[in-house]
């Protein structure tokens, strides 16, 4: 169960070699889902290449959360582009996998097998 309290997300955005990662941490909700999906599109449109999301840090993901990334998986895809994710395990890996999305990402457990 959540917390009651406030919902706190950070973000990051850095270039590694011909990849863009973008760090997702703390608590990614229906509250804050389209400041993620701005800061996602933003990096896609800056990069054109592959896209690592990195999750590990990630306390808390739902339904809407977990929407963002398949759209944009699937957006990606139409362009011949590629997206990873970076999710140890934990909530966020047990959430994709009990919602039977985890097949359909890369996932990894560190950054640099990620980027590798």
């Amino acid at each position: 169960m959540r917390s009651m309290g406030v919902d706190v997300l950070e973000m990051s955005r850095h270039h590694h070699g011909s990849s863009v990662v973008v760090r997702l941490a703390g608590e990614m909700d229906v509250d804050n889902v389209s400041q993620v999906r701005k800061c996602l599109d933003e990096a896609v449109a800056a990069h054109d290449s592959k896209l690592v999301v990195d999750l590990t840090a990630l306390t808390f993901i739902d339904t809407t959360g977990l929407g963002v990334l398949v759209r944009l998986l699937a957006s990606l895809r139409e362009r011949d582009r590629t997206m990873a994710l970076v999710a140890p395990d934990g909530q966020v890996l047990r959430r994709l996998r009990r919602t039977n999305l985890a097949p359909l990402f890369p996932i990894y457990d560190t950054l640099p097998e990620a980027l590798a």
